[in-house]
């Protein structure tokens, strides 16, 4: 495909880099400096000019493009460039990240942008599903297969030490385990593998079947976590937006900042609801006037990563229940893991992972990935034309020892899915490792 990326910074950078394996892409940024960046790290064209000028499409206006993908750090620019490429050239698809989530009510389809990625708001909302499931590591959501990826803990002592075989048939083969970190290592397990203490499992469920069993992962003499109070360190659009979900949830918020103007934003965004503090000298300094350390949970919305570490590892020792960190960097994902945390991605890497996502979409395969990208699944639905139906799959040995493979058939899950003959409509989901996932969808393609 043919892919035109306005805007060279991180989340250009990424997107190149990820996109330029395998497709053409140009990318565009009047930022001289991010410009050598690309030229020295990545084989695409790069060209220096102002996205909202016209005339910079001009050299490649007798390509047709698959994709125009506008991340620039200005959302009247994505707009503006958005509608002016129109001009030169002929645009399949468009994607446009933006950063005020007004747009979000407002009409853009005469801009014939095919999908607007509103990070902030979207990280905001992964609150809910840990609010929900206060005892999980992490939720994702499968909207296309109605099915939950949770991740939690391993702190039962009736299933430490257990195979991936006997644990799932303990839930009666309705919650397969479709990766397993350890030691800050992601793997795919086979049947034979056997789970240890605080081994972060991975779980692929419909929302009944989680709801029922996921409690049972963590120790059975656990305390219940209720949310009562919760702590943002950071003013910022992602820290704002998760009060307003926390606020809707009746959990009473107090928000630290150290810059006043985002304290006055903070303050008109939220309407008065929350306690804002202002202060210059972080929340420690707080701790005995203002009793933060009885809070429920501690989220640090920084945009500075190391800081976001140093304040989740303070939260962590005065015993607050939940302690959330935002992660801007994908290169500190790994340490907040290690260091126990509990992490959702910033806005930069949700919209990275979201762009890439929605590419793949528009494919006859979907995917999603999972800790830290480290994960993937791969799914794709039997239609009509599919070679497999009223047929068993047949999977290649190496493919079935990198990867976990589900089908999901009329709402069920099948765990053998050698056993079961292909119907329309059912969904084959593959969980592989992300250096496997070229094998899985080529299989795909050739079998279903």
């Amino acid at each position: 495909m043919k892919i035109i990326i306005a805007g060279a910074g991180k989340v250009g950078f990424h997107l190149a880099s990820s996109l330029s394996t395998y497709h053409d892409v140009v990318i565009i940024d009047k930022n001289t400096e991010a410009i050598e960046n690309i030229h020295e790290s990545l084989d695409v064209m790069a060209i220096h000019g102002d996205i909202c000028n016209s005339q910079i499409y001009e050299d490649l206006s007798n390509n047709e493009i698959d994709y125009f993908i506008c991340v620039t750090n200005s959302d009247e620019s994505n707009l503006m460039a958005s509608m002016l490429i129109d001009e030169k050239l002929t645009v399949k698809k468009k994607i446009v990240r933006l950063q005020k989530n007004f747009y979000k009510d407002t009409n853009l389809s005469k801009l014939n942008i095919y999908k607007t990625i509103f990070p902030s708001r979207k990280v905001a909302r992964s609150m809910d599903f840990l609010l929900k499931y206060p005892k999980a590591n992490n939720v994702k959501k499968f909207l296309n297969l109605d099915m939950l990826l949770l991740s939690i803990r391993l702190r039962n002592i009736n299933l430490i030490n257990k195979t991936v075989e006997g644990i799932e048939e303990f839930f009666d083969n309705t919650l397969p385990i479709v990766g397993i970190e350890r030691n800050n290592e992601f793997l795919i397990p086979d049947s034979e593998f056997v789970v240890k203490k605080d081994d972060l499992v991975y779980l692929f469920s419909s929302k009944e079947k989680i709801d029922k069993y996921y409690q049972l992962f963590d120790d059975e003499n656990s305390k219940e976590i209720i949310f009562e109070s919760a702590i943002i360190v950071g003013a910022s659009r992602v820290g704002i937006e998760i009060a307003k979900v926390l606020i809707k949830n009746e959990i009473h918020v107090k928000i630290i900042e150290k810059d006043i103007n985002l304290c006055n934003i903070a303050q008109e965004e939220l309407n008065g609801d929350g306690t804002i503090l202002h202060t210059r000298y972080g929340w420690a300094d707080l701790l005995k006037t203002e009793t933060l350390d009885s809070a429920d949970i501690f989220i640090t919305a920084n945009e500075d990563d190391e800081f976001n570490i140093i304040k989740s590892i303070e939260a962590k020792q005065t015993k607050i229940p939940k302690v959330i960190t935002i992660n801007n960097e994908r290169e500190y994902y790994h340490l907040m893991h290690s260091l126990g945390l509990t992490v959702i991605r910033g806005e930069k890497i949700d919209a990275f992972y979201s762009i890439i996502e929605n590419i793949n979409t528009d494919t006859a395969i979907s995917q999603k990935r999972y800790c830290g990208g480290k994960g993937i699944a791969l799914y794709k639905e039997i239609n009509e034309e599919s070679k497999c139906i009223d047929k068993h799959l047949k999977i290649p040995k190496k493919l079935i020892s990198v990867s976990k493979i589900l089908i999901i058939s009329q709402n069920n899950l099948i765990l053998d899915p050698e056993s079961h003959v292909c119907n329309v409509d059912d969904k084959i989901v593959v969980f592989t490792e992300e250096n496997s996932d070229l094998i899985v969808e080529k299989w795909l393609y050739q079998e279903v």
